[in-house]
């Protein structure tokens, strides 16, 4: 599959937001995540830094059940990446933390969010909240990459519809790293006990 996305930042209320797509969306469900986002090799300063890099690695719970996620592409503000979700037992998530940390994926950034899932003209908003920072997500998956630009157009333009503003790619690279660089929300299995991180966020486990 190939998620075609855009991505901005929600100003303002969120509880505003919320209400207009209340209004106007049908509301599919709400989510508690926590992820565990992978680097190749160190958490840079600035991802300007990897935008070359195409592997996007993720270890997540989402409502108490656990994925290995892999996107993979180029990425941006908006961008359309082929993904592949595995499931992982919950119980299993710590082996898979160990077995990522023993073929040398053990650095990342961490992130705990609460998202609001909507359908609006057949495009998937999600609404998140997060410590450091409240955005949306507007997405639809597709099978032929052909049609890409062609979705993305129509995600977009829903956007505007819906009064949300898209990140430039300048803003958006400037929000991650904001999040990347916020104190204690980086992991090094190198040194760090996994089981600490877990206890800290032991509501999504």
């Amino acid at each position: 599959m190939i998620e075609v996305e855009a991505r901005g930042k929600l100003e303002g209320s969120f509880n505003k937001v919320l209400e207009l797509f209340n209004q106007k969306a049908k509301f599919i469900e709400e989510k508690d995540r926590f992820s565990l986002i992978y680097f190749r090799h160190e958490v840079v300063k600035d991802v300007r830094e990897i935008r070359d890099e195409k592997v996007d690695l993720r270890l997540r719970v989402t409502n108490k059940n656990a994925e290995l996620i892999l996107k993979y592409g180029t990425w941006g503000s908006n961008d359309a990446r082929k993904e592949i979700s595995i499931p992982i037992p919950l119980d299993k998530f710590s082996d898979f933390v160990e077995l990522l940390n023993l073929i040398g994926w053990n650095k990342g950034v961490i992130m705990a969010t609460k998202t609001f899932v909507y359908i609006y003209k057949n495009i998937e908003f999600s609404l998140v909240k997060s410590k450091y920072l409240n955005y949306f997500e507007a997405e639809k998956l597709i099978t032929d990459e052909k049609g890409k630009d062609k979705e993305l157009n129509s995600i977009l333009k829903l956007c505007k519809e819906m009064s949300l503003k898209p990140f430039s790619e300048e803003e958006f690279m400037d929000q991650i790293n904001r999040i990347n660089n916020a104190p204690g929300m980086q992991f090094d299995f190198k040194k760090d006990n996994f089981n600490d991180i877990k206890n800290k966020f032991k509501e999504y486990f």
